[in-house]
C-alpha cells in the first residue's frame, strides 16, 4: 500500500506580505481608534474637573453674599469691594501681568465666616459651663472645639466673649467653656443668636471682613487662575489668610443689583449680586496639538443678599 505526499509548500512571499499589509491597516485602525478614544476620555476627565471647580467656587461665593451682613452694625454696607471684574485685561492680550491688568478683591461684611448660627431658647450657668438650649435643627453646625459667641439680633451686639464648644453637642443643647470669665450669669435673653466664629478670631475681632481674589495658577497656560478666599478683621489684620477655593478659573463678572433689580454702583443700595463664574480646560493639556482643544463651561446666578435687615 503506498502513501500520498502531502503538499508541503507554505505561503508565498506575496501572499505573506499582503496579510502584513493588511494587517498593518487593522492594526494602525485600532491604534488610531484607542487614541482619540483616550484623548476624548482625558477631555472629559478635565472637562468635569472644570465643572466640579465652577461649582465650588460659586457655592462658596453664594454663601458669603447671602450671609453678607450678618449681625453688623447698621452703619456697615454689606460689600466694602465691589468690581465688576475679579480679572482685568486691559490690553486684552490674555494675561493680566502688564501695567493696567488688576485682580481687584470682593470684599464683604459679616460677624461670621463659617456660616453656622442658631437662636436661643434658654441659657444655664453650671460652674464654668454655659449651657445654652437652641433650635435643633442647628445642631449640625456647632461640634466640640468651634469657637462661638452670642450676639442680641435686635440690636446688632455682642452679648458675650468668644468661648469653645465643650464636646459634642446633644439633643438641642450647646454647652460652652466659660472658665476664663467674662460671663455674667442672666446676661443671655431668650432669641439672642449664637454664631460660629473662625478659629483664631478675638473679642475686638467684629465684624469680619471676608475677601476673594482669582490669582495666577502654577499652570504654563496664562488664562488658568485660581479663587482664594481671605477672612480679615475690619483693621486689616488676617485671621485667615488666603485659602484655595476652586481652579481652572479665567473669569468671574459681578452684577450689582437694587431692590427693583437694576444695576447699582451705590453700595448702600445692593440687595442681590448677580454672579457668573467662567471656567476653561487647561491648554497645556486640551490645547495641545491633536487634542480636542480648550474647553470652556460657564455658571451664573443671583444671589439674594438676606441678612441686610435687623432680626
Amino acid at each position: 500500500m503506498g502513501y500520498r505526499q502531502k503538499d508541503m509548500r507554505g505561503f508565498s512571499l506575496i501572499e505573506v506580505l499582503v496579510a502584513m499589509a493588511i494587517m498593518g491597516v487593522v492594526v494602525a485602525a485600532v491604534y488610531a481608534t484607542f487614541i482619540a478614544t483616550q484623548r476624548q476620555a482625558y477631555t472629559q476627565e478635565d472637562v468635569i474637573e472644570v465643572q466640579q471647580n465652577l461649582r465650588a467656587g460659586l457655592d462658596f461665593m453664594a454663601r458669603d453674599i447671602r450671609m453678607a451682613e450678618f449681625l453688623t452694625p447698621d452703619d456697615r454696607s454689606a460689600l466694602i469691594n465691589a468690581p465688576d471684574q475679579m480679572l482685568v485685561d486691559a490690553n486684552n492680550d490674555g494675561d493680566y501681568d502688564d501695567a493696567g491688568d488688576s485682580r481687584p478683591l470682593l470684599s464683604l461684611v459679616s460677624a461670621t465666616s463659617v456660616h453656622g448660627y442658631a437662636r436661643i431658647d434658654e441659657a444655664t450657668v453650671n460652674g464654668v459651663h454655659l449651657e445654652l438650649d437652641v433650635s435643633a435643627t442647628t445642631m449640625q453646625q456647632f461640634g466640640d472645639g468651634d469657637a462661638v459667641r452670642v450676639f442680641r439680633a435686635v440690636d446688632l451686639s455682642p452679648v458675650t466673649d468668644i468661648y469653645p464648644v465643650t464636646g459634642t453637642p446633644s439633643g438641642d443643647e450647646v454647652v460652652l467653656d466659660i472658665s476664663g470669665g467674662g460671663y455674667v450669669a442672666g446676661t443671655i435673653r431668650s432669641g439672642d443668636l449664637l454664631v460660629r466664629i473662625p478659629d483664631g478670631a478675638a473679642n475686638d475681632d467684629f465684624p469680619l471682613q471676608i475677601d476673594y481674589q482669582v490669582v495666577d495658577s502654577a499652570s504654563g497656560d496664562p488664562a488658568m487662575n485660581e479663587l482664594r478666599r481671605r477672612v480679615r478683621d475690619m483693621d486689616g489684620n488676617v485671621i485667615e489668610d488666603f485659602q484655595l477655593v476652586a481652579t481652572n478659573i479665567s473669569g468671574i463678572a459681578l452684577a450689582f443689583l437694587d431692590n427693583r433689580g437694576n444695576a447699582t454702583s451705590a453700595l448702600d443700595d445692593v440687595v442681590a449680586v448677580q454672579i457668573t463664574i467662567t471656567g476653561q480646560t487647561d491648554a497645556t493639556g486640551t490645547g495641545r496639538e491633536n487634542f480636542s482643544g480648550v474647553k470652556t463651561r460657564t455658571l451664573s446666578t443671583t444671589v439674594k443678599i438676606h441678612n441686610g435687615v435687623v432680626l
